[in-house]
């Protein structure tokens, strides 16, 4: 091996430094992001074929949401949300589980129906700076 390049490859003690500080920002980071979630109050569910409508997080529900390809599911338990029914042939939605933190989307593609978790105080969102 060419001696230049072994030298290349060789770490020397700053980059250590760089390495030892990335792996612990990197959980960090994604521990404030999750402290940060407010709670959840309400989710709001849209949808092509009606107008969007907001229900309350607290009890337990079953909704019937009319879409694209035909109704789908969405149950409301101990403040979780989760598709349980889609005509859809992926189910990615029904495979994506429960979600809780506000913020929070989740949304059936090929039926054309989503579903967001609404809180009275905004979460951090990667996406604003």
């Amino acid at each position: 091996m060419n001696r230049l390049f072994r030298d290349m490859l060789e770490m020397k003690s700053g980059d250590w430094l760089i390495l030892l500080f990335s792996l612990l920002l990197v959980p960090l980071a994604w521990f404030q992001t999750k402290t940060q979630a407010a709670a959840t109050t309400a989710i709001e569910i849209t949808s092509s074929e009606s107008a969007p409508a907001i229900y309350s997080i607290n009890g337990n529900h079953l909704i019937d949401v009319a879409g694209a390809l035909g109704d789908s599911s969405i149950e409301i338990r101990n403040g979780k949300v989760r598709f349980t029914a889609s005509p859809c042939h992926s189910k990615v939605c029904i495979l994506s589980g429960w979600h809780q933190y506000s913020g929070d989307h989740v949304v059936c593609v090929p039926n054309k129906i989503g579903v967001s978790l609404l809180s009275q105080q905004e979460r951090f969102d990667g996406i604003n700076f």
